[in-house]
């Protein structure tokens, strides 16, 4: 029977709203997970459990012969999984199976990558040894999710410190990379590729962006207020291009990060071959009119093309709020989305009642929201007062 995957891995990988998408097109979803039960298993229509780490193709091929499976898609939005969506796709003869997309789940690929390009002069370095450059951010190169285990260090002693930190954690062996720290604003980039072409739909400026963790915080904008946000917004876009047209990308949607300084350094922070998290895609759709993951279905079928694009809407300032759990422990909330999007100026707002926080090394979003305004200063107003109503605690864990 043909059907369409879904892969994911720590139970994430949007796969409720993925096959729900499906299913409007009269599409068969089946999720590939490590475990038996993934969140969104309940909305597919078929699960087969994979070994990601201890496995490789062939195993899962004849899984899926077994059952009759024939997949005509594939949809992946997590980047440790990257190597199996293309190896699934360029075994079967599917969209996004150009070679091109592995150097996407290294960091450090891609660092090499631009700097062969002449398109980074960003100092990287794999080897924490040979690292004389500070401040610098450590983070993993691959198995990376949710900020996890991402540090800034400002010394060699705190590399060291943060080395031992790992060891002690158990990811001693976790292959990391330690990039050279930006100055300036950090922002963001979201769009979809076509044909090696990178076409943006949506930039944000993150003023309060927690730059000690590295996850966002506070207010974010669009569009970008500062003029040398702007101005490496467009830098970032066509360094990017130029990135997609070397790997022969096509059928891909982008969220790209990056940072800006007054004096016109634009470098890349972190690309993602996915659309951003949490209220991106509400504001997405809100100034582009696409929903970004009908947009990754449509990828995955190989069948969205640049007249889906459109024109960007002529909007008021958007911003949105992430709220972060900052202890361990059960989140408790009694406040409702639907309490959030009866206030004024609220475009959309997602409460996670019951979110478990178990590790800090990780961003911990547990309630979201975006708004609209006039200005700036009304946008900090209407977040402030957003705040003040939620009510919430985080109990101890038992």
């Amino acid at each position: 029977m043909e059907s369409v995957l879904i892969l994911s891995k720590w139970k994430a990988g949007g796969v409720t709203l993925a096959a729900e998408r499906l299913r409007a097109r009269g599409l068969r979803s089946v999720c590939l997970s490590e475990v038996p039960d993934p969140r969104g298993i309940d909305r597919c229509d078929e699960h087969v459990e994979v070994d990601w780490d201890g496995e490789e193709l062939p195993a899962l091929v004849e899984r899926l012969e077994r059952r009759g499976i024939v997949p005509t898609a594939v949809i992946n939005l997590l980047e440790p999984l990257i190597p199996w969506q293309q190896a699934i796709a360029a075994h079967y003869g599917l969209p996004g199976g150009s070679a091109g997309l592995n150097v996407l789940a290294s960091k450090t690929l891609v660092r090499e990558r631009m700097r062969a390009l002449g398109l980074s002069a960003m100092r990287f370095s794999g080897d924490p040894a040979k690292v004389d450059f500070f401040p610098a951010i450590v983070k993993p190169s691959r198995d990376s999710c949710a900020s996890r285990l991402v540090r800034r260090v400002d010394s060699r002693d705190e590399l060291l410190s943060y080395q031992q930190h790992l060891a002690e954690r158990g990811f001693a062996d976790t292959e990391m990379i330690v990039e050279e720290y930006l100055p300036g604003v950090e922002f963001s980039v979201d769009g979809p590729v076509l044909d090696g072409r990178f076409h943006p739909v949506l930039a944000v400026e993150k003023p309060d962006h927690d730059n000690v963790r590295h996850h966002d915080a506070g207010l974010r904008i669009h569009p970008p207020q500062q003029d040398h946000v702007r101005a490496g917004v467009r830098t970032l876009t066509g360094t990017i291009g130029a990135l997609c047209a070397d790997l022969n990308l096509d059928q891909l949607w982008l969220h790209v990060e990056g940072r800006a300084d007054e004096d016109g350094r634009t470098e890349l922070v972190e690309i993602n071959a996915r659309f951003g998290g949490g209220m991106y895609p509400t504001v997405i759709r809100e100034v582009s009119g696409l929903d970004p993951m009908e947009a990754v279905v449509s990828m995955s079928l190989g069948e969205f093309g640049p007249e889906r694009l459109g024109r960007l809407h002529d909007r008021n300032l958007i911003g949105w709020v992430d709220v972060e759990a900052d202890e361990l422990g059960r989140v408790e909330i009694s406040t409702t989305a639907a309490d959030l999007c009866a206030l004024p100026g609220i475009l959309g707002a997602d409460v996670v009642d019951g979110y478990q926080v178990s590790d800090l090394e990780q961003e911990n979003y547990f309630l979201r929201f975006a708004m609209t305004a006039d200005s700036v200063d009304e946008l900090r107003t209407r977040a402030a007062h957003v705040l003040s109503t939620v009510d919430y605690r985080i109990t101890a864990q038992p």
